[in-house]
């Protein structure tokens, strides 16, 4: 966008000073005739793994910034938004680079990144630098810090697991073999739904945990077929038995070396949020062929079906953009560009951080926008909960996600 310069004769100025002194102004609004641009940096993958979020990201705060910028001019005033996009490809390296770019360019608000790992390679920055970091895909429980200049518009993983453990449950698993990315918001993942499977009754096995930069899975593929080879040799019944996968794109590669294995090619998969909705595992056509077949429903952040109205244009908006369906993660971006412009309103500017901070707290607490109430917890991380179960069908003689269930206020339906 670009910054709007207005040529005003001395006496309409003189006019207009003699106006506002005689009219005082609205506190949260912005002063009349005000066109004060902001600068929002966004991390986002665009060209690495988990880079349906990224375009989707991109798409969503493009269409907020766009609207905010229709209603400042019919306002004659407000606030408007340039955005500094900078592509991280989910490297925690790559972000944190970015954010430092960011800061010298005198960037103070961020949107992303997208993976825990980013957000805990980026903290200690922001934390130390007065920089507002909105992230709207990071899970990682142990990022949950209250006071930190880390907010988070998406349920951690311990709400998450919640989720997953609750189907797995009522579709009679009883055992699980985890395989998971080395990261982060995976680990954490991990642990709260071994935490949660076990107190059900559950067992979890040791499972494999494989490095970010793995592209050869055979090892890690022979590793989980073997340890569900060995508890069907125990007796185990074959349909109690499933394996839990926490990871990204890479869920691709994976998939491809799981393919050639026998026993891994019948046994229940089960996913996470890092993969719901990519468009890379419905691209290819064996990985897909692969995960309809092993059923592997993924949970994600969910839309409220109440809210659709609400969230449909903007989902529809973006899909035409970007080609991609939009899931809650890119909506809640959209409300938090909305949420951002609302504290400025409190605050004014960015001047005072303390008090631009505070103020995004008790506006985000306040907002309710597409994707519902945007109200943090302590560590400011979002309070609502609600999930969709997506799985990977044919459609229209090619792959597509389907939605399949729901898990509300703590309450499983399957579709």
């Amino acid at each position: 966008m670009v910054f709007m310069r207005n040529h005003f004769l001395p006496k309409f100025i003189l006019c207009l000073v003699l106006l506002a002194a005689l009219s005082p102004l609205r506190g949260e609004q912005p002063p009349l005739h005000s066109h004060r641009e902001f600068k929002i940096g966004l991390l986002v993958s665009l060209t690495g793994s988990w880079s349906s979020l990224g375009h989707n990201t991109v798409a969503a705060l493009e269409i907020a910034a766009d609207q905010l910028a229709a209603d400042a001019k019919a306002q004659r005033g407000g606030y408007r938004f340039h955005l500094f996009v900078r592509d991280t490809q989910l490297d925690p390296a790559k972000a944190l680079e970015a954010i430092q770019d960011l800061d010298k360019r005198g960037v103070q608000i961020v949107i992303g990144p997208q993976s825990s790992a980013e957000v805990a390679m980026i903290k200690p920055y922001a934390d130390a630098h007065n920089i507002l970091v909105i992230s709207q895909g990071s899970t990682a429980s142990s990022l949950a810090i209250p006071g930190d200049n880390i907010f988070r518009f998406c349920p951690n993983d311990m709400r998450e697991a919640e989720a997953i453990v609750a189907l797995m449950w009522h579709d009679g698993i009883r055992t699980i073999v985890p395989l998971w990315r080395n990261d982060a918001g995976n680990n954490g993942l991990h642990d709260s739904v071994k935490v949660d499977f076990e107190n059900l009754g559950g067992t979890v096995t040791s499972g494999y945990q494989y490095q970010p930069s793995t592209t050869d899975f055979s090892a890690a593929t022979s590793s989980v077929a073997s340890q569900v080879g060995a508890l069907l040799i125990a007796g185990a019944d074959p349909n109690s038995v499933a394996i839990y996968l926490a990871a990204f794109d890479e869920v691709v590669g994976v998939f491809h070396s799981a393919a050639n294995n026998s026993i891994l090619s019948s046994t229940h998969w089960y996913g996470s949020d890092g993969v719901a909705l990519s468009a890379a595992l419905t691209g290819d056509a064996t990985a897909a062929a692969f995960a309809v077949s092993a059923g592997y429903p993924n949970p994600t952040f969910g839309l409220p079906d109440a809210l659709q109205s609400l969230w449909q244009p903007i989902a529809s908006a973006i899909e035409a953009r970007t080609g991609i369906m939009p899931d809650a993660f890119a909506l809640s971006t959209y409300d938090a560009l909305f949420v951002v412009e609302r504290a400025l309103r409190a605050a004014g500017d960015l001047k005072d951080f303390a008090s631009f901070k505070a103020a995004f707290v008790n506006a985000a607490n306040a907002y309710s926008g597409v994707t519902g109430s945007t109200a943090l917890d302590a560590a400011g991380d979002r309070l609502s909960a609600d999930f969709d179960f997506w799985a990977v069908r044919p459609v229209n003689g090619t792959y597509g996600w389907v939605r399949i269930g729901t898990y509300t206020n703590g309450t499983l339906t399957l579709f």
